[in-house]
């Protein structure tokens, strides 16, 4: 898979986001994959999307081009996954092959 300019620059800064994103919110499992995937996860689902309103409240400016729901049965138990996109850039996920 390839990445554009654009969403690299947006890799990075939300990379750089999450170290201080995550120590605002306790409890909390904060990554970023290579494509621009933010995938934050937790026991508690109410603090999940919590974040994740706070997360695309701050910035950077993104777009969500889609989203995942992961539950599981062991630590942490609940994934949110936001397949993020620089303002304008393509809207098609890159991700369809993997789901179900």
């Amino acid at each position: 898979m390839t990445t554009d300019s654009g969403t690299a620059t947006l890799v990075e800064e939300l990379r750089e986001r999450a170290g201080a994103f995550v120590n605002s919110h306790v409890d909390l499992w904060v990554t970023v994959e290579d494509d621009g995937t933010l995938i934050l996860a937790g026991q508690d689902p109410t603090a999940l999307f919590q974040a994740a309103a706070d997360w695309l409240g701050d910035g950077p400016a993104c777009t969500v081009v889609d989203t995942r729901w992961i539950r599981g049965t062991a630590e942490p138990a609940h994934t949110l996954c936001l397949y993020l996109r620089p303002p304008g850039a393509e809207l098609t996920p890159q991700r369809t092959a993997e789901r179900v």
